[in-house]
């Protein structure tokens, strides 16, 4: 294409870069991450980085509601469309649950893998390469494209058949609501979301102040995703892609978006099979950029070090994570970023299913690792029975491993 239509396309791109290093920086810098989040809760009791993805959240959630509410862009047409009034719950649920399950396998979320590549962590590299195979198979593969799209579908609900036009919270209530514009509810919203959260994340460790690291990633991240949003959204970002489409050879990845690291990975290899300038999007850049910038970090820190597989089992399980996520990532329409970062902040139910997936299935797979290794000897029921009192499906005092026995067998186990 001529230079003279690459011009706003590479405007936009040049931002994607600056946010993306700007996440990895901050991520790297502060330890971000949200599978670490769940695993330091789960298994240490530490509710630090748990708190920082909480304050990220709010900050998404407030930044956002703020702009849309002043008219500076408007989220219900993204390209991932959060706010559809088409509602796959199951999906979101069953893929969230699979990223969950994924993460936890492969030594970390989207976030933490990219990083670990720019700290020069081989094994991170292998997983992520892997989520791109496997996602991109199932984008770009019909048949894959179709089960997803279709089956999995399947049950869904629509929100416009109770003339309800998004699923996002301020127009579920607006829609039911007598009065009010959107608008105004969606602000409304945003705001008791925001202090909720901010509440929740003060009482986790009763009351005590944040780690200075944690505060300063929850507010970078959420500040980062609201200018993904803000970038892409606002009337210039629209401008340049306007300008972008008219070209002969208009760009893929358009629309206003935010950060999500599943479908770049696919859309990477798509790329290397094809070069152009005009299949270099957004989500791709602005990867390249967290990676760039993560790596950045750990140059200045003394903290780049290349590091490989210690053995095969770790490779096969790595496999395993990345399938997982690749294919949750799909399945989620997005990630513990995508998801849990970009679509949280506009308030989408699906998006919090999702996330709320997401959290659940790392739990799961934290727990059940967590009682293999202390209690190696222990029956499948025993482990059944404390997953549903961590759960609090059942009375805690059904747990099989309170009292410490290392058989983590009780007489009575879950009839007590």
């Amino acid at each position: 294409m001529p230079l003279l239509f690459d011009t706003p396309w590479l405007t936009l791109l040049a931002g994607a870069a600056l946010i993306g290093l700007a996440f990895g920086a901050i991520a790297a810098a502060t330890r971000y991450c949200n599978m670490g989040a769940v695993s330091d809760w789960v298994l240490t009791g530490d509710p630090g980085r748990m708190r920082a993805w909480l304050l990220s959240i709010a900050v998404a959630v407030l930044g956002v509601a703020l702009l849309e509410t002043g008219g500076v862009f408007d989220l219900d047409q993204t390209r991932v469309n959060y706010r559809a009034a088409d509602f796959p719950w199951l999906r979101y649920l069953l893929g969230g649950l699979l990223f969950g399950v994924g993460m936890v396998l492969a030594g970390g979320c989207t976030t933490k893998t990219l990083v670990n590549i720019g700290q020069g962590d081989m094994k991170s590299l292998w997983a992520y390469a892997v989520v791109g195979v496997t996602a991109a198979g199932l984008l770009y593969w019909p048949e894959a494209r179709w089960f997803v799209d279709q089956t999995l579908a399947w049950p869904h609900f629509s929100f416009e058949a109770i003339s309800i036009g998004h699923q996002d919270l301020g127009a579920l209530l607006a829609g039911i609501t007598p009065g009010g514009s959107l608008k105004h509810w969606r602000l409304a919203i945003a705001l008791v979301v925001t202090v909720g959260l901010l509440a929740w994340l003060w009482r986790m460790d009763h009351g005590q102040r944040m780690r200075r690291a944690d505060a300063i990633g929850g507010l970078g991240i959420g500040l980062v995703i609201t200018a993904g949003w803000l970038w892409t959204g606002s009337p210039m970002g629209q401008a340049l892609m306007s300008e972008a489409a008219l070209a002969f050879d208009p760009p893929k990845g358009t629309g206003t978006q935010s950060l999500s690291f599943v479908a770049p990975a696919a859309e990477v290899l798509r790329l290397a099979e094809a070069p152009a300038l005009g299949l270099v999007t957004f989500g791709i850049v602005a990867m390249l950029g967290v990676i760039v910038g993560a790596g950045m970090w750990a140059v200045v820190r003394g903290h780049f070090r290349l590091q490989g597989f210690r053995a095969w089992s770790q490779f096969g399980t790595y496999s395993i994570g990345g399938l997982l996520m690749g294919t949750g990532g799909i399945i989620a329409m997005g990630c513990s970023v995508g998801q849990g970062l970009s679509g949280a902040s506009t308030l989408a139910l699906g998006s919090l299913i999702a996330l709320g997936g997401i959290v659940l299935g790392a739990f799961v797979t934290l727990k059940i690792m967590l009682y293999r290794a202390l209690y190696p000897e222990s029956r499948r029921r025993s482990l059944t029975c404390a997953l549903l009192a961590d759960l609090r499906l059942i009375p805690r005092r059904c747990h099989p491993f309170r009292d410490e026995d290392p058989t983590g067998e009780r007489p009575s186990g879950c009839s007590r």
